[in-house]
């Protein structure tokens, strides 16, 4: 087992598409015309300490899903070959992204209480006529610090950045990657199992350094 400390530093402005339930915005049964900018809030994943993108939503860069291949089957299956089941098999159940100061929740830098902006973009809809959506955006500059533990040296840190550099520039985050979300790894570093700390472990230790 193994521990890294990760900074992701975005190319491209981050949307978010949090699903919602209804109830949590107590609809009108008719909407007015401009009720999505009340939705819009709603899409966004933000708490009283700011903006951020769920741990989970990180590690499913690299596992992906049926409308989205994650990172691990592109680098097994397009660029390296016969490695895809493998990698994706590896990611499911060796890899994990912990949040510094809440294991599921990895905040974005510069720290922001709600979105910079909003996409909007027709689509067509179960009629076959066309609808408008919009979801709200985080701009650039933008960044996210986490760390990644892998608890099987199957594979090194090494290949494990490679799943990472893949999907920054070839998934993104969040919302409809990649023509958003991407970014580049800046930070990639293994640090002892002590050095992770999440949490109250946190707010323990930036106690100690005010007492000291």
């Amino acid at each position: 087992m193994y521990q890294v400390k990760v900074t992701l530093t975005g190319l491209i402005h981050m949307m978010h598409d949090r699903f919602f339930n209804p109830e949590e915005l107590d609809a009108p049964r008719k909407k007015p015309k401009d009720f999505w900018r009340k939705e819009l809030p709603y899409k966004l994943w933000h708490d009283k300490k700011g903006v951020y993108v769920p741990s989970d939503n990180i590690r499913m860069m690299l596992i992906g899903n049926a409308h989205r291949p994650g990172a691990a089957k592109i680098l097994g299956t397009f660029i390296e070959t016969k490695k895809g089941t493998e990698y994706l098999s590896f990611c499911k159940g060796c890899v994990w992204v912990v949040g510094p100061e809440d294991p599921l929740k990895v905040y974005v830098y510069p720290r922001r209480k709600t979105f910079d902006d909003y996409d909007e973009r027709s689509f067509i809809n179960a009629n076959k006529s066309r609808s408008l959506t919009r979801r709200p955006l985080i701009t650039l500059p933008w960044s996210l610090s986490f760390y990644v533990q892998v608890t099987s040296n199957q594979f090194d840190a090494d290949k494990v950045k490679e799943f990472f550099i893949v999907a920054g520039l070839r998934c993104g985050c969040c919302a409809y990657g990649p023509t958003f979300g991407r970014f580049k790894v800046t930070e990639w570093e293994v640090v002892a199992p002590d050095d992770v700390l999440t949490g109250e472990e946190t707010k323990k230790k930036k106690k100690a350094r005010k007492l000291k």
